[in-house]
This record gives C-alpha cells, structure tokens and sequence, in this order.
C-alpha cells in the first residue's frame, strides 16, 4: 500500500509479461543523468512509467534533460549536485526519499575524462577517482540502506570496455574502470543475499559531451560503425532492469560493431 501522498503506480510499460519486471512507478536515481548515456536513459525509462529523479553539475543541462522527460510523457525530478561530494550525495538520496518515497533502483553513471597520470596533477587524480569510483561506492551505500527496507532493488554501474583494453595514455581513466569493474563484481555477491541485484554494464566508445569537441569525426566513427550513440546504452540498461526476478544479468559488454581497440 502506497503511503500517503506517494504517487501510485502505473501501469504504461508494457511489462509484466513472461514474468518480466515491470518498470511503471519505480523510483529510480541517475546519476549524471542529465547529460549523455544517463539523459538517454533517463527519458527511455520514464517514458515507460519509471519515476526518476537525475542530477548532474549543471543547471542547464539538467532543465533541459527535464524537459526532455516530460516531453516524453515522463516523470522525472531533477537536483544539481557534484558526485565527488560526500555532502551532496548525502542531499541527493534525501531528495530521493522526498520525491521518490525511497529508492527501487540506482544507476550509477556519472563520470569525468581522465589520461594519463604523466598529465595534470593530484588534485586532477583525486578528482577523477572521488567521481568515477568513490562516488559509485558512495551512491550503492546511500541506495542499499534504501533497498534493504524495501526488501530488495537493482543496482546498475555503468562502467566501461576500458577496465579491460587499457588503452594506452589513459591509465588514470582506466584505473577508475578497473576499480567499478572489480567492485561491482564483488559487492554483486553479497547484495544477492540481500534479494538486490547488481549489473554491470561495459560500453565500448560512445558519443558523448565528451567526444562531442569534434564533431566531423564524431559523424565519421559513427558512419563507419566505430561509436555508439547513448541510445544504444539506454536500450541495454532497460534490458537489464526488465528481466524477470528470477534473472540476475551479471554484466554485459557493447561495443560499437567495428570499433578498433
């Protein structure tokens, strides 16, 4: 039974068939959902019936993302917040208990560009590691104290094919992957017990805010199948989240068909 004033829920996803999870009135948090792979699923699981509550470091792009929701016929909620804060993650999951009445699934996405540790300095390092890694360890804590109440949900932590190509002159990026990926897989193991499921989702290149610096070639890798587009991502997250109770989808790798590295 819903509590009072919690938005009940609906029941315009689709799912629910052959045992499939359906995704209408989960409470959902985003994290860098306002740009890129997280904006993509934002809108995709909001437009079928999901409630989710994004953030990201700026405004403007997180009013646009918003917009972008409800546009789609969504439910989306939004806060600006830096990742690699203690305090605002803190503020982030209050939010969520606000807007959201607690947290049904998380998905850890937010991060920033890093290369190579003969480039830049600590502070770049530390910054890159408190957002890439410890910020996801930060957002699972906040999210299973939730999901433990609840008596299960789902975690999904988006990392990257670089954790395990390790391509050269981003050894600092690939460390952050490196660590989501080991995490993931060992935290997986012992949320299970809890009736939480974890996933790993590895994408290879990606168009992103990121990439987006050249456009020209940015256009050619994708005419030439070497990147994806954040939709792609957004498809494999649902697929992830709609799977039936019974299914636990450990990780999964998408890479663009004739990415090179």
């Amino acid at each position: 039974m819903a509590k009072k004033g919690q938005p009940k829920s609906t029941n315009r996803s689709g799912n629910g068939e052959h045992g499939a999870e359906p995704l209408a009135g989960k409470a959902i948090v985003i994290s860098g959902g306002t740009t890129g792979i997280g904006r993509a699923t934002a809108i995709l699981l909001a437009s079928r019936g999901a409630r989710v509550l994004i953030f990201g470091r700026h405004e403007p792009e997180l009013q646009s993302a918003l917009k972008d929701i409800k546009s789609g016929g969504g439910e989306g909620y939004g806060i600006t917040a830096d990742q690699s804060r203690q305090s605002d993650i803190r503020r982030i999951f209050q939010e969520a208990d606000r807007q959201l009445w607690g947290v049904d699934v998380l998905i850890n996405n937010a991060a920033v560009s890093a290369e190579s540790v003969l480039e830049g300095d600590y502070e770049d390092w530390q910054y890159a590691l408190h957002t890439n890694l410890l910020g996801y360890i930060a957002c699972c804590r906040e999210a299973i104290d939730r999901m433990k109440d609840k008596g299960g949900g789902h975690i999904v932590n988006v990392g990257s094919m670089s954790a395990d190509l390790r391509e050269p002159g981003g050894d600092v990026y690939v460390a952050t992957k490196a660590g989501i990926q080991g995490f993931s897989e060992s935290l997986r193991k012992k949320v299970n017990e809890m009736g939480i499921r974890l996933s790993l989702i590895e994408p290879g290149l990606v168009e992103s805010e990121l990439t987006r610096k050249s456009p020209e070639k940015v256009r050619e890798k994708k005419q030439n199948q070497e990147m994806l587009e954040a939709e792609d991502i957004a498809e494999s997250i649902y697929y992830v989240l709609t799977q039936p109770p019974r299914c636990d989808v450990v990780s999964v790798q998408i890479r663009p068909l004739k990415q090179l590295i």
